[in-house]
């Protein structure tokens, strides 16, 4: 594990990582994402500004799983009309 420094909102932290770039590259999205919110909502209370990205977060991920179980529906149905052909051709 490599050690590796981060600032997000312009504090330091520490962290041991294998993938250092990645971790990095996440920070990033991290530190850029709060700066939009705190552009947007103007606030310069942290905790506030890390409840609003935390919930931010939230909403997409859940989104993303409504997303994932449609597809999945859409999916099984495809295949069973795949089935349904194939047993009416033989």
């Amino acid at each position: 594990m490599k050690s590796i420094e981060i600032k997000i909102l312009s504090r330091t932290y520490y962290f041991r990582s294998d993938e250092p770039e990645k971790l990095k590259k996440t920070a990033e999205y991290v530190e850029d994402q709060l700066e939009k919110l705190n552009e947007r909502f103007n606030t310069v209370d942290q905790n506030k500004l890390l409840v609003l990205y935390a919930l931010s977060m939230t909403e997409k991920y859940l989104s993303e799983i409504d997303d994932y179980k449609n597809l999945s529906k859409k999916f099984e149905q495809i295949n069973d009309l795949i089935d349904e052909i194939e047993v009416s051709e033989k």
